[in-house]
């Protein structure tokens, strides 16, 4: 008896390694991209599953009109978003060790004021008020009066509850806005009210619906989130700005969020469009660890075409 269990040991000794082999590595082999996404989108649908369109805004000409373009409708006192329609993983602590997504975004966008040129307005304006490109807690929608400066982004009455991460276009002056400043990029924390470094944008062609190129970069090793502007159209590269700021996401935003772009008009109106965009993000997580994704039913709409009122 003792013989013929020895045997039946020895004939599983090839698959009992295997398993052990298998054991023994998998917590490396678990070691993945959690979360993490990477897209290209080139050309633009009313059916294009991968965005989530907010009130008036819409793909028309293969593009994203972030401002409605429509025939009966007004072109001020709007607000619009279009959003990835599933969550970004931006950072993870289930290991007790912080660690922060990286990410790089680029869009192609113009903004057209339909020929009218700073200044042309009887009070100094003729134009307002721009988009930002955003990332908010997941499930946000348009907050109630966020029309005109407030970008779609807080209700301008307070910023108290309000919790972003923006790269705000804006093509109107404010009272809060420095008064030398008329067009100008800057980066937007939890308030359109108080901007971090913004730099002037002298070269745009508003007038005329210019083409530009953004790329926006956060490095998560140096948390240093950049942002450069470049004239689309300018073979010589001297058109452009730039700027960063040192930031730790995770102070400002929950592990989860929606990101996107989101444009308003005011007593003034433009037009808003993105004609491409590509994104990639990056976080290494244990799979053994890591939190799950927030419920996706947030967002259970048809395939295509979401629409939401204001939040």
């Amino acid at each position: 008896m003792k013989k013929a269990e020895n045997m039946y040991l020895k004939s599983l000794k090839p698959e009992f390694f295997f398993i052990v082999l298998l054991l023994y590595t998998l917590p490396m082999a678990a070691s993945i991209d959690n979360g993490n996404i990477h897209f290209t989108l080139t050309n633009f649908t009313s059916d294009t599953p991968s965005i989530e369109f907010e009130n008036d805004a819409t793909a028309s000409g293969g593009a994203i009109e972030l401002t409605t373009n429509q025939n009966g409708k007004a072109l001020i006192y709007r607000v619009d978003r279009a959003t990835y329609h599933q969550p970004m993983h931006l950072w993870d602590n289930s290991s007790g060790n912080l660690r922060l997504a990286d990410f790089t975004t680029q869009f192609s966008f113009a903004i057209n004021s339909l020929n009218k040129s700073f200044g042309d307005g009887d009070e100094g304006d003729s134009r307002a008020d721009g988009f930002a490109f955003f990332h908010a807690p997941y499930g946000s929608k348009i907050p109630p009066n966020s029309v005109g400066a407030c970008l779609g982004l807080q209700t301008c009455d307070s910023d108290a509850n309000s919790k972003f991460v923006a790269v705000e276009f804006d093509t109107f002056r404010n009272l809060w806005d420095p008064p030398t400043m008329s067009d100008h990029v800057a980066i937007d924390l939890n308030s359109v009210k108080a901007s971090f470094h913004p730099v002037e944008w002298l070269w745009n062609d508003i007038e005329n619906g210019g083409k530009v190129d953004a790329f926006i970069t956060y490095n998560s090793s140096t948390k240093n989130l950049s942002v450069l502007l470049r004239d689309a159209d300018d073979l010589t590269r001297q058109n452009s700005s730039s700027l960063s700021a040192i930031l730790d996401l995770s102070l400002y935003l929950p592990e989860w969020v929606t990101f996107g772009f989101t444009g308003s008009t005011g007593r003034l109106s433009e037009l808003h469009t993105i004609y491409s965009w590509d994104f990639s993000s990056s976080l290494q997580v244990s799979m053994n660890l890591t939190s799950n994704p927030p419920n996706l039913a947030l967002q259970s709409t048809p395939k295509g075409r979401a629409r939401h009122g204001y939040g």
